[in-house]
C-alpha cells in the first residue's frame, strides 16, 4: 500500500478518522493482509477488536494506541467496530532528531500501547490538534507559504504526539534500561540494508570494522540474541511477510532473499520456524 493522502495536495502527514479510511478503501481492502509503505498510527476512541501486526495479535480497545510501521504486514479485525483518529505519514516526514529520540525510546520496535490514548489525555489532545491542522490540506497548493506553514505545523504536531506516546510512563516501563550504543544501531541498520544478500555475522563484522565477538556482545546485551540470530530473525520476518502478503512462488521469494536454491531456503525456514514455507503460507491464509 502506497502513501496516498486524500485530496489533491500530497501533504506529508494526513490525520483523518478510522471511519473515513474505511469508507475510502472499502471493507474488502481491510479483509486481507496489508503492507503499507507508510507509518500508520491509530488512536482508538470507541469499540474493540483484534489487530495483527507482523503475526502478533493484539486486543485493541478504546483508549489504546496502535502504531504500524512502514513495511510491516497487518491484518485488521472487524474495522467496523472501531472509531478514532488515524494518522498516516511517510517514513521521512519526521525530522531526523525526532526519529533518533523515538528510537531511543524503542518506539519503532513496538506497536501497541494500552490506555495511551485515554480521553482528555495529552496524546489524544495532540492528535486532535493535528487533525485540525491538516483538515484543509486537500484544497491547498503545496507551493504556497500558507501550505508550507501548515505542513511544518503538522510535522511538529505529529512529532509531539509520537514523542508523548513513546515517552509515556507505560512505554518507559518496557523500554530498554540502557540506550544501546551507536555501534549497535549501526549493526541493526546494516542488517536492514543487507539481510537479503548477507546472512553471516562475519560479513557484518568486516563491513562495520568490528570483530564478530564485539557484534555478538552488542547483540546479546541489547537484543538478547547472538549476532547471527539477530540477522536470521530479520530474514525470517521478511520471508513471512512475503509469503503472506504476496502471491509469488516460494522459489521466487527464496531468490529475493538471496538463496540460490529453493530447497536451501525451505530448510533454513523450517529449521527456524518449525514449518515449511508453503505450509506457513497456507496456515496464515
Amino acid at each position: 500500500m502506497r502513501y496516498n493522502p486524500a485530496g489533491t495536495a500530497r501533504a506529508p502527514i494526513e490525520a483523518t478518522t478510522i471511519d473515513r479510511i474505511r469508507r475510502r478503501g472499502g471493507l474488502a481492502e481491510f479483509a486481507a493482509p496489508q503492507r503499507p509503505d507508510f507509518e500508520l498510527l491509530l488512536a482508538i476512541e470507541h469499540g474493540s477488536t483484534t489487530h495483527e501486526v507482523d503475526f502478533m495479535r493484539y486486543e485493541v480497545s478504546a483508549g489504546d494506541a496502535l502504531w504500524v510501521h512502514a513495511g510491516q504486514v497487518q491484518l485488521w479485525g472487524d474495522v467496523r467496530r472501531l472509531e478514532g483518529i488515524a494518522v498516516m505519514f511517510s517514513p521521512d516526514a519526521l525530522p531526523a532528531d525526532v526519529v533518533a529520540l523515538l528510537r531511543t525510546f524503542g518506539a519503532f520496535a513496538r506497536n501497541h500501547w494500552t490506555d495511551a490514548a485515554a480521553p482528555g489525555g495529552p496524546l489524544l489532545s495532540a492528535l486532535t490538534a493535528l487533525a485540525a491542522i491538516t483538515a484543509n490540506a486537500s484544497g491547498s497548493d503545496d507551493a504556497t507559504p500558507r501550505a508550507q506553514a501548515r505542513d511544518h505545523a503538522a510535522t511538529h504536531a505529529a512529532a509531539a504526539a509520537l514523542l508523548l506516546l513513546a515517552g509515556s510512563a507505560e512505554s518507559g516501563a518496557s523500554a530498554v534500561e540502557v540506550e544501546p550504543p551507536e555501534a549497535f544501531h549501526w549493526f541493526f541498520d546494516e542488517i536492514e540494508r543487507s539481510f537479503a544478500e548477507h546472512r553471516t555475522a562475519a560479513w557484518y563484522a568486516r563491513r562495520l570494522g568490528y570483530s564478530e565477538r564485539t557484534l555478538n556482545r552488542l547483540a546479546r546485551a541489547h537484543a538478547g540474541l547472538s549476532a547471527k540470530e539477530l540477522i536470521d530473525r530479520r530474514v525470517v520476518l521478511e520471508a513471512k511477510r512475503l509469503l503472506v502478503h504476496e502471491q509469488a512462488p516460494v522459489a521466487a521469494i527464496a531468490a529475493r532473499l538471496g538463496f540460490d536454491d529453493p530447497a536451501n531456503f525451505s530448510k533454513y525456514f523450517r529449521h527456524r520456524v518449525g514449518i515449511a514455507p508453503g505450509a506457513f503460507r497456507d496456515a496464515q491464509r
